[in-house]
């Protein structure tokens, strides 16, 4: 399979890049290293491009006799959204856009976008379903779920099929988010060197943590099974109070948290749970990591780097 991988050099991005080359898959990679907390992303058996996934004329070059586009570029922190919310949708709307006009041109047929439980903002009920009410609650949010309808007018006018993969709550080695805004490479990186960490919410907000190499094989399981326009949740399918996430980093690392109120922060939805029967049923996956397993993998890797 001949891939391009928009975001490569990113979190999810870096971990599925070297999944598909384990996997002898070619891969292009293109990424402007905003997000990549000044690492250099090496990987020797991926060919990397510095641009950006909106520079028309590098996307002509790079997306000729390509199998499938893995889309994970984006800008990404919903605090950052809230300040300056227009170029949250220039990146991953308008961007987007011209991405997959330039896959119109160069004939590549299949995309798989990284989406957002973000798109749902506060569910009316919980699991929370693909097809239940979507209303944003920060622009972040808003902004990968118009991207999804964007996906749908291409795949009906043009014949480009896209499979939407909302994301819940992802963690794991290789987050080297600046600044950190994600609550366990922080709470990681807090307990190793014991600083003072926040809590927002007295930690009582519920929230759905999946392992990165789960959401790995659900990229995967996409690009092979996932057919017209489809969307699915990528999450474990249970939810977890903040507080008690911030207990299992202490219980895997062995050190105490040094915490403090953070008080309540815009943009947070009080309660997100997946439900992945949509995911299991029509493409097979299912978690494999479970929280106490994937936090000591995150931790030893934080060790490490």
């Amino acid at each position: 399979m001949k891939t391009l991988v928009t975001g490569g050099a990113g979190f999810i991005g870096s971990n599925l890049v070297k999944h598909l080359c384990d996997e002898r898959h070619k891969v292009v990679v293109i990424d402007d290293f905003s997000s990549s907390g000044g690492r250099i992303f090496k990987e020797p058996r991926a060919k990397i491009f510095r641009g950006s996934f909106g520079d028309e004329k590098l996307l002509r070059k790079l997306l000729k006799g390509q199998d499938v586009v893995f889309h994970l570029a984006a800008t990404g922190i919903i605090k950052k959204s809230l300040e300056n919310p227009l170029s949250y949708f220039k990146n991953n709307f308008l961007n987007g856009v011209k991405l997959l006009d330039a896959m119109r041109s160069a004939g590549v047929k299949k995309i798989i976008y990284s989406s957002s439980s973000g798109a749902y903002g506060e569910p009316k009920k919980i699991p929370i379903c693909e097809d239940d009410i979507k209303e944003p609650v920060n622009p972040y949010g808003a902004s990968k779920l118009a991207y999804e309808h964007v996906l749908s007018s291409y795949w009906h006018a043009f014949g480009i099929e896209s499979v939407s993969l909302r994301y819940f709550n992802v963690y794991g080695p290789g987050d080297e988010q600046r600044p950190v805004t994600r609550a366990v490479p922080m709470w990681i990186k807090a307990v190793l060197k014991n600083e003072e960490v926040p809590i927002y919410w007295g930690g009582k907000q519920i929230k759905d943590y999946i392992y990165v190499s789960d959401v790995v094989s659900a990229n995967m399981l996409a690009a092979k099974r996932g057919r017209g326009c489809a969307v699915y949740n990528v999450g474990s399918g249970k939810g977890i109070k903040m507080i008690d996430v911030a207990r299992a980093v202490e219980k895997a690392s062995g050190l105490k948290l040094k915490i403090i109120d953070g008080g309540n922060r815009a943009g947070d939805p009080s309660v997100l749970i997946a439900d992945t029967n949509k995911i299991e049923k029509e493409l097979g996956w299912k978690p494999k990591v479970g929280l106490e397993d994937g936090l000591r993998f995150a931790i030893e890797y934080y060790k490490k780097n």
